[in-house]
């Protein structure tokens, strides 16, 4: 199978807070509590997950991913796709 055009989700392998814990993201206790017992403990680790998989965690709601994505957004850095 040739995957020469499949899109390429552009998150620089050098970015200055990637293997930082996911407390610079200023998140509340709740939103940091779900991501730390689904195993996300980096900024890596969340960059990595789709947003439509981080809504089905249990008690993560709307509002809580709309935190995660604005906090995330603010290091110059997207979730994957």
């Amino acid at each position: 199978m040739d995957h020469r055009h499949d899109p390429v989700i552009a998150v620089p392998a050098a970015h200055p807070v990637l293997d930082a814990d996911i407390a610079i993201l200023d998140l509340s206790l709740r939103t940091t509590n779900v991501l730390r017992l689904n195993q996300l403990h980096t900024v890596r680790d969340l960059t990595r997950v789709p947003a439509r998989k981080l809504f089905v965690l249990s008690r993560l709601g709307r509002n809580s991913l709309r935190e995660i994505v604005e906090s995330v957004n603010r290091q110059g850095l997207q979730l994957a796709e």
